[in-house]
């Protein structure tokens, strides 16, 4: 009994109590998990192959350990036909920090050189639809700034539409225009940030009544 739209280019964030159901529903949503009912619609005239326009960043993937970053860069990019985004790739090798970490073995790098891996890996293709879950985590706080940045203007200059998932209440204000919470199965908000001042003062401050308290 969960109903809702997102619209082109809007930046959503998910939130919910741990097992609400909010990794679950990205994955129904980019077709690694098959409905039992209900339909999910694409609306982007792509509705033949729509999975090759969503790109997602699972909180908890786990690469093979002989590869380094330079292998899964250059494969996504083969998988993904990006050679045409050469100039905007290496670009973001360097903005990401991974330039000096690029022929490690992914099993020599910290959780947070992961991290950084695995979200400039879903951002490659250029999706029409971003999911991010977790991204934050492991890192510091002046990597997330940098990188928090740097997604937003990617998406903004690439009009790509950005779903999150976190826990991470800054990148929240910082990234998410508007919010929706999942508990017991159900949204109980879906409200746009500008809203959720004017009722609560602030994001976090909604998040205390919902979530937090």
């Amino acid at each position: 009994n969960i109903n809702f739209e997102i619209y082109e280019n809007e930046k959503v964030a998910f939130l919910g109590p741990n097992g609400a159901g909010k990794t679950t529903m990205i994955s129904t949503i980019c077709g690694f998990i098959k409905p039992k009912s209900g339909n999910i619609d694409y609306l982007f005239n792509y509705n033949k192959k729509p999975y090759e326009k969503l790109s997602v960043q699972f909180q908890d993937l786990q690469f093979p350990s002989s590869l380094t970053p330079k292998d899964l860069i250059e494969f996504t990019i083969k998988s993904t036909n990006s050679k045409n985004y050469e100039e905007e790739i290496i670009e973001g090798i360097k903005a990401f920090g991974i330039d000096d970490i690029l022929n490690i073995k992914m099993s020599k790098l910290s959780g947070g050189q992961q991290q950084r891996v695995n979200v400039f890996l879903s951002i490659i293709g250029k999706p029409k639809i971003l999911f991010l879950d977790e991204f934050t985590t492991g890192l510091d706080i002046s990597v997330k700034n940098k990188l928090q940045k740097y997604i937003m203007d990617f998406c903004e200059k690439n009009k790509i539409t950005l779903v999150m998932i976190s826990h991470d209440v800054d990148s929240i204000e910082e990234m998410a225009e508007r919010i929706i919470i999942l508990a017991n199965k159900k949204i109980i908000v879906d409200a746009y940030k500008e809203d959720i001042e004017n009722e609560f003062g602030s994001t976090r401050n909604m998040l205390k009544k919902f979530i937090l308290s």
